[in-house]
């Protein structure tokens, strides 16, 4: 993945929309309730598939299959975030990928850093708090911030004029004072890697619509109490595991751990994947992959697909749906 540095509020809004999303009506009932947010009826990658969470017997990455009679689409799930440099034996991948018709890579976000930095020079007032941030906040959730605060040497009211959800993604990945994004590496890799001359037959790479990260910031900083709520607190979560929480998971994707992966905390994710117009998004990514896997079994031969792990597990998802069309889903365990 590629590490963009930007000055802290600037980078901020470049990634509060790295991935999130959830669905129209059911959605909006659940994130302005006045009780606890129910995550089935928002989130669209909560709830995975369990049969398909099979951890890989081949080195490197897990990969599922997907076929018909006459065609095979190999399907790699790819992690949402990793570290700037990541190894993973790709031996399999570059078989899969000699002689295939298409590499399809899968939804991601897209990012303008001219927009990003006139949202953040002209557009702060949206993330502005009406009164002290803590205020609003439960005593426990409180008492996490202010901790947090503490150990990273800041104030406790230094996010007291800022919403909690804003400031969930800031503690969840600042660095140095800075807020440090690692986005796009895997993907970058396997692209270079279908490129590669050393390949007899190079596939053709349809690569899929992407999501704003703009129109993602703005509706996270509309988000309403309960959902701002839960934004701070998945913030916390993914600050307590720290860098050394996200390398683990991403040496834990390279050798094919899907299981270890998709259990472990999801940290500012899961609040990304709670907002409803984000959740759309991930929903309307979903269909295009499925509609461009559906499409390369109608050509015989191989393809191969690079889609986000959850969003390729979960119920709904796209194994789920290529399934319930018929077609053969092979997990990595057979």
């Amino acid at each position: 993945m590629t590490t963009r540095r930007f000055a802290a509020l600037c980078a901020a809004l470049a990634v509060t929309a790295a991935a999130a999303q959830a669905s129209g009506a059911l959605a909006q009932q659940a994130v302005d309730a006045s009780g606890p947010i129910d995550l089935r009826r928002v989130d669209p990658e909560a709830n995975l598939v369990e049969e398909l969470v099979v951890n890989a017997t081949l080195p490197g990455p897990a990969w599922w299959k997907v076929s018909d009679a006459d065609t095979t689409v190999y399907v790699m799930g790819a992690p949402a975030m990793t570290p700037s440099k990541l190894e993973f034996d790709d031996t399999v991948l570059r078989r899969r990928l000699d002689g295939s018709n298409v590499l399809i890579m899968g939804q991601e976000a897209e990012v303008s850093v001219i927009r990003l930095i006139s949202l953040a020079i002209g557009g702060r007032k949206i993330f502005v708090m009406d009164r002290p941030m803590r205020e609003t906040l439960p005593p426990d959730l409180r008492t996490r911030l202010e901790a947090r605060l503490e150990a990273s040497k800041q104030r406790p009211d230094s996010m007291d004029d800022i919403k909690p959800a804003f400031a969930g993604f800031l503690i969840a990945n600042s660095q140095d004072g800075n807020v440090s994004i690692s986005l796009g590496g895997v993907t970058e890799k396997i692209k270079d890697l279908a490129k590669d001359k050393s390949l007899s037959k190079r596939p053709r790479i349809q690569e899929l619509g992407g999501y704003s990260l703009v129109g993602a910031v703005k509706t996270l900083a509309e988000a309403p109490e309960p959902l701002q709520a839960l934004c701070l607190d998945a913030g916390l979560r993914e600050a307590d595991l720290g860098e050394g929480g996200i390398k683990t998971l991403a040496e834990r994707w390279a050798k094919g751990q899907v299981r270890e992966v998709v259990s472990a905390d999801r940290g500012f994710q899961r609040c990304l994947a709670s907002t409803p117009s984000i959740a759309r998004e991930l929903r309307d990514g979903r269909d295009d992959a499925v509609k461009a896997i559906e499409a390369a079994l109608k050509t015989p031969g191989k393809s191969v697909a690079v889609i986000e792990l959850r969003s390729l597990l979960a119920e709904d998802g796209v194994l789920a749906r290529l399934k319930a069309k018929g077609f053969t889903v092979t997990t990595p365990g057979e």
